[in-house]
């Protein structure tokens, strides 16, 4: 049960953090985010070696320290990824059949946002970062209170990555369908909210 804890709190955190901070900690969240983009690219492009690992880990680290100096692709890589969010809560709301397209919408949300994103850069930049993190407040706080017993069911005693995976497929998947507007609602008020927060803070 340990482990359910500290998914929840940790992406509530991080989530929080976002919302909250994300204009400031904006290089910092890039640089992750590139990071783990090359990371996946490296290890998925490889055949899982430790030397592939080490290659893969030093490209990512290079990157993300890279990633300050290109900031209009940092810009649009942070809308593409809140476009990306947004086209999984839209999935979510259609009907079960238009599930088959999900890549579509998803692609398609992260497309348009992403060049929206270079265009008034500051405020999707704010709103971008506040809905990345919004996302994973309400998601979570809502499993912890809504279906805090199902999440305990999901936990591989002695196996934190195993109930990490659970735990996500199963907020991402079966509860945010279940709970589709609740989540949708509660992201589009705490976005407004985050963003003004950060609005304040500049």
């Amino acid at each position: 049960m340990e482990y359910v804890v500290l998914y929840l709190l940790v992406n509530i955190a991080v989530g929080v953090a976002a919302c909250f901070y994300g204009k400031k900690l904006f290089y910092l969240m890039l640089g992750a985010l590139v990071f783990l983009g090359v990371l996946n690219i490296g290890l998925s492009s490889t055949d899982g070696s430790s030397v592939s690992l080490v290659v893969a880990v030093v490209l990512g680290v290079v990157a993300a320290l890279l990633s300050k100096f290109v900031y209009k692709a940092g810009v649009f890589l942070v809308g593409a990824v809140s476009g990306a969010a947004l086209g999984f809560v839209i999935d979510i709301l259609l009907p079960q059949e238009a599930s088959a397209y999900l890549g579509v919408v998803i692609a398609l949300g992260a497309l348009l946002v992403g060049l929206a994103a270079l265009r008034w850069c500051d405020l999707f930049v704010r709103l971008g970062t506040a809905y990345a993190g919004s996302t994973f407040v309400v998601s979570n706080v809502l499993a912890a209170v809504l279906a805090f017993g199902s999440l305990g069911t999901l936990a591989v005693p002695g196996d934190a990555m195993a109930t990490f995976t659970a735990l996500s497929d199963y907020i991402g998947g079966e509860f945010s369908a279940a709970h589709g507007t609740s989540i949708l609602i509660g992201t589009v008020v705490l976005t407004i909210v985050g963003a003004l927060v950060q609005k304040r803070q500049d």
